[in-house]
């Protein structure tokens, strides 16, 4: 599915549940605090809507993971088509190196409310000679579903020089069946390839517990 195709089934499914709640446009935007142009540009497939949005809409209107689940795959940028093994990167490159500094926010192991939204924040060193310029954090595994978190397939990391720390975040939704779930990501880049591809085998990852009391 394109990116405009996602976008219009999300947009959709908004105005679905809008609809469903007999609630009009205008009266949406301004429980939303946005713009009722670009309220309605989202629900045609137009605009991209913020987190904010997506959430108001997810607790106003019952969406019950649905909006979310179509969100994450609307805002998840397509993996381009891979090259053959002999157009492959050759990753790692010499003298790029990273290092796990801290877990800024949400320690491994945190219970959280079913459905509870957070954003996790790890904090990395550029500890190699090599800048990094373009590139993304991939999540590994399928991005949503009743036992795993949800979130963005992919985020952008800030281009960070050699010696520099750099602050990771990613939006996430807890999981709604009581559980364990452990989810990891590793360094991407625009094509997909892993920088580190036979390093930091696990990559860096986040554990949360979810408890129903």
């Amino acid at each position: 599915m394109s990116r405009g195709s996602a976008l219009e089934t999300l947009g959709e499914t908004m105005r679905h549940l809008r609809t469903a709640h007999d609630v009009s446009l205008t009266e949406a935007a301004q429980q939303a605090g946005v713009s009722k142009g670009h309220l309605s540009n989202v629900e045609r497939g137009r605009d991209t809507p913020s987190w904010e949005l997506i959430d108001h809409y997810e607790n106003a209107y019952a969406g019950d993971g649905q909006l979310w689940s179509t969100y994450v795959a609307a805002v998840t940028r397509p993996r381009r088509p891979q090259p053959n093994e002999h157009g492959r990167p050759a990753y790692p490159v010499a003298g790029d190196s990273g290092t796990f500094v801290a877990d800024v926010s949400v320690p491994d192991g945190t219970v959280m409310a079913p459905g509870q939204k957070f954003v996790k924040v790890w904090r990395l060193r550029n500890s190699g000679t090599v800048p990094w310029i373009g590139r993304y954090l991939r999540r590994l595994g399928a991005p949503s579903g009743l036992g795993i978190p949800s979130s963005p397939v992919e985020v952008r990391i800030p281009d960070t020089m050699p010696g520099e720390l750099v602050d990771i975040s990613v939006p996430l939704k807890a999981h709604m069946l009581p559980g364990t779930a452990q989810i990891h990501w590793k360094m991407v880049d625009e094509d997909g390839f892993e920088y580190f591809p036979d390093r930091y085998y696990q990559g860096i990852f986040l554990t949360i517990v979810v408890d129903r009391q």
